[in-house]
């Protein structure tokens, strides 16, 4: 499927549907615009940020001409992105169609070399800054003015201003000239190395950067891009410098693993400006950011993550839906359905883990089926109630 079968893809009305391993990460995406002025700056949200960890940060990379191993000035480098950034700019639309190894339901920015791979595609209008991003799981959009995220488990979608983060660090791929900038200027000052290979009718450029964060507790390793050791590749066309493809690899086990690829890169091909509105979402309901922020509750305030994970659990278990409100009040019928009349086996000790601003729970849990799960919940402070609240992991 290509860009020009969107009215195909893209249905008003989109059908719910659960997900038996519902993973909810809601939060993270929520709050960013409201919570901008407070202080609140969750790891991944900042897109200024993420280009600058991913793209820019502890770089170590060689750069090799076609039939030499000797490493060159970078000189060479900084006219290849110069012209690519040239070529870049003169687009007035994309689209990339990509695979990437995750959960089709699950935040954007999750990826594990254990999953399989799931079906993206982004559309961007370089002329309003308007994009659109689709997996089986989810979808976001930015029509100029408010993001909306909708979470295919959920029965409503959400809507923030233009600086939430429901996109996480694949906003990078909405400006990819950004980054060639930041290479470019590394390159002039620091004369960072790249490891370059030229082809027939390709540039290719591969970078390396090792794994960033507080891997104590080591739960997150490899869950993201900047919680991993990963190599890039891009591949730009030789004769008009434009970008033609990119590959992901996680290091794992002094192996690199393939956990993202593009299948297929167009500019200025598409006319469907439909997919940057709301309209798309038919009758679903839109919430307001702000209807998904924690109230102050003096009862639930002062209390430590584990008394929080045991109050939320506990609260499912007996059906005790306000009390599961105050902590998640994003929560919707069919995360109640799932989870009410649990019976919580244990609670273990908080532990951080990676870049993740908040803390996660040990729990386990047995649900009404039988099914006994031990996993971790996510809790967050960064509220402006600073009251810890659900941030997945159910």
């Amino acid at each position: 499927m290509n860009c020009k079968q969107i009215e195909e893809t893209l249905k008003p009305k989109i059908k719910i549907c659960a997900s038996e391993n519902f993973n909810q990460n809601i939060i993270n995406k929520l709050k960013k615009e409201d919570q901008k002025m407070k202080k609140r700056v969750p790891f991944y949200l900042k897109v200024a940020a993420a280009i600058l960890v991913l793209f820019a940060a502890s770089f170590s990379l060689l750069f090799f001409s076609k039939n030499s191993q000797s490493q060159v000035s970078a000189t060479p480098v900084n006219k290849i992105l110069s012209e690519s950034i040239v070529a870049f700019q003169k687009n007035k639309t994309m689209c990339i169609e990509m695979e990437v190894r995750t959960l089709a339901h699950d935040n954007f920015a999750l990826i594990g070399t254990e999953y399989d791979f799931v079906r993206h595609q982004i559309w961007v209008d370089f002329s309003s800054n308007r994009w659109f991003i689709e997996k089986p799981g989810r979808i976001a959009l930015f029509d100029g003015k408010n993001q909306y995220l909708y979470i295919k488990t959920l029965d409503y979608v959400i809507k923030a201003g233009a600086n939430a983060g429901f996109t996480e660090w694949f906003q990078i791929f909405f400006t990819p000239d950004k980054i060639l900038e930041i290479e470019k200027e590394r390159a002039k000052k620091d004369e960072s190395n790249y490891e370059i290979i030229e082809r027939e009718t390709q540039i290719v450029l591969t970078v390396k950067q090792k794994a960033q964060g507080d891997f104590t507790n080591d739960y997150l390793y490899n869950k993201s891009v900047i919680e991993s050791d990963n190599k890039r590749v891009f591949y730009f066309d030789k004769e008009s410098s434009q970008l033609e493809g990119f590959e992901l690899y996680i290091v794992e086990n002094n192996k690199d693993v393939l956990v993202m690829r593009t299948t297929a890169v167009y500019y200025n091909d598409f006319g469907n400006y439909n997919i940057f509105s709301s309209k798309m979402f038919g009758r679903i309901i839109i919430k307001d950011i702000s209807d998904l922020e924690p109230k102050k509750d003096k009862d639930l305030q002062n209390k430590s993550p584990e008394e929080i994970a045991r109050i939320f659990l506990e609260a499912l278990s007996r059906k005790d839906r306000e009390t599961v409100e105050k902590i998640y009040p994003g929560c919707d019928k069919q995360f109640k359905k799932e989870f009410e009349r649990l019976e919580l086996i244990s609670i273990g000790t908080s532990f951080k883990s990676g870049k993740y601003a908040g803390v996660f729970v040990p729990y386990a849990i047995k649900l009404k089926n039988g099914y006994v799960k031990k996993w971790n919940l996510a809790l967050r402070n960064d509220n402006a109630q600073k009251m810890w609240e659900f941030d997945g992991g159910m």
